[in-house]
Formats: C-alpha cells, structure tokens, sequence
C-alpha cells in the first residue's frame, strides 16, 4: 500500500484528540498507522522547524505508514510515487458528514482500508443470493 501523509491543519495548541481519534479509526480497519504528536516532534527537537517535521513524516510514511500530523500551515510535502499527502482541517474533521467523505476518499484512492463489519454466516448468505439474483457475481 501508498504511504500517506494526513496533516491536519490546527490552530497552535490545539487539542490533538483529533489525530488519536483519526488514528484508531484507521488502526481498527487494520491500517499500519503512527500519530505524530507535539511531544514526538519536540522530544526530536522539531517544534521550530516544521520542515523537519514533513520531512520526517514523509520519510516514514513512504514505508507504507499513514502518518497523521498537524500544523498551523500546510506541510509542504510534494506526493511522490510512494507517497500520498493528504490536507484537511480540524474543523472539517471534526465535521461527521465531512469526515465520513474523506475516509471514503481515502478508501476509494486505496489509502486506507475499508472499514471492517462483522457479518453473520446468516446474513452473508442472503447478501450474496442478492447479489447474484442482480447479476452482480456468477452462482
């Protein structure tokens, strides 16, 4: 899988639930995930030079990583061919209709797993009669 980059753009101080929560959601689809957050940055003495943090999130996540960031201003990170860079705001993450489409968009680029749902044997049967009563798969 394409390493991806998802920095958030965040007021300085702001809570960094936002990332956790991004983070799990993607971590629980079976994603290979790592939260960058201000103490990882200033423990690597980074929280001057958010050139050094892209860089170091790009570098990691060009492994095949979802890193997730934040920073007041965009990260400056060119996409490559290992790579996908992904911005959004807080707000708009914050937003369930809005993070509901970039997930799916995340998905649909073959960025993120999709989401996992537990199905009954059941159910699976009566969902796979359905889809070949609509000629969707061959019996």
């Amino acid at each position: 899988m394409k390493g991806l980059v998802i920095w958030i753009l965040a007021d300085e101080g702001s809570d960094e639930a936002v990332l956790d929560e991004l983070g799990t959601e993607i971590k629980d689809r079976g994603g290979r995930v790592e939260v960058f957050h201000s103490e990882a940055v200033e423990s690597l003495g980074m929280e001057e030079n958010y050139r050094a943090k892209a860089v170091a999130c790009a570098m990691l996540a060009s492994h095949g990583v979802v890193v997730i960031a934040s920073g007041r201003s965009g990260s400056g990170i060119v996409p490559g061919e290992k790579l996908a860079v992904r911005e959004v705001s807080e707000e708009q993450l914050r937003d369930g209709r809005v993070r509901t489409g970039f997930m799916r968009d995340l998905e649909l680029a073959g960025l993120v797993p999709p989401p996992k749902y537990d199905v009954h044997p059941d159910e699976e049967k009566e969902i796979l009669k359905r889809l070949q009563d609509l000629g969707y798969l061959e019996e």
